[in-house]
């Protein structure tokens, strides 16, 4: 993740500065690209290029050192950052669903970039 940083001392979790390409799933076949600026166990900052509508609640998909899956809560918006908490702890992935194992090999060959559940959604 990253090193230390007291980044608000109000929180509950420390949160880590980090740089982790994700995904926010909106619906089966929309998901949009964004970065995880910074992330604790119980939540995450996430920066987005240009405007998206975001839901109340989505699955994040984080590409850190293994694929993480969170259930997330927007919190709060600001300048193309989002706020949100996560509802599940983060040893409890849930499993990609058919469709979703298949919009992730359909987007690879797209993007040309590997991207299945067997080999990691992220590269």
């Amino acid at each position: 993740m990253g090193s230390y940083d007291p980044i608000d001392d109000r929180r509950q979790a420390r949160r880590f500065r980090a740089q982790h390409l994700a995904k926010i799933v909106v619906e089966s076949d929309v998901m949009i690209t964004c970065m995880v600026e910074d992330i604790s166990t119980g939540g995450a900052k996430i920066s987005l290029h240009g405007r998206h509508h975001v839901p109340d609640e989505f699955d994040l998909y984080i590409a850190a050192h293994e694929l993480q899956v969170h259930r997330a809560q927007l919190r709060w918006r600001q300048d193309g950052m989002l706020g949100v908490a996560f509802l599940k702890p983060a040893d409890q992935p849930r499993a990609l669903t058919k469709d979703e194992d298949e919009r992730f090999r359909v987007e690879a060959e797209w993007t040309g970039k590997l991207s299945t559940r067997r080999r990691r959604v992220f590269r």
